[in-house]
């Protein structure tokens, strides 16, 4: 088996709606998102030959879940977020990108990997760290 990865890094704030504990407040964290690609048997012929994919087509991907997330608040596309949203709106604090769940680790990875697969990349894995030592890894 050939596993390649590659991975990106980005700031960003969430807001967890309903959330009882430390993080019930809006903040962000410095994630760090690797994606993995994996294989059999590598490319036999053609442009890919001596390959599981092309890191080109891979960072090229997460680039564009990069620039989606990086510098931008996270808020569930609920009633709570809404007025969240529509406050920070008036202050021009954040750029606010609403999502259909709440803004977990555990959402966030699930939702990167189906970006990459929608994207045409055969990914296999993608693990999300929210701190440097707290992860999420989702795989179908």
């Amino acid at each position: 088996m050939f596993t390649i990865k590659s991975e990106i890094q980005f700031d960003t704030a969430h807001y967890l709606s309903h959330y009882v504990g430390k993080c019930n407040h809006l903040h962000g964290h410095r994630y760090r998102l690797i994606a993995k690609v994996s294989a059999e048997e590598l490319h036999q012929e053609g442009q890919l030959r001596g390959m599981v994919d092309d890191f080109g087509t891979l960072k090229a991907a997460l680039k564009k879940i990069h620039d989606l997330w990086d510098h931008k608040l996270l808020l569930e596309d609920n009633e709570e977020g809404r007025k969240l949203g529509e406050t920070i709106n008036e202050v021009k604090a954040f750029d606010v990108v609403y999502v259909p769940y709440r803004p977990t680790a555990e959402e966030m990875s699930r939702h990167a990997y189906k970006m990459l697969k929608a994207d045409g990349v055969n990914v296999t894995e993608v693990e999300l760290y929210e701190t440097p030592t707290n992860s999420c890894t989702y795989y179908e």
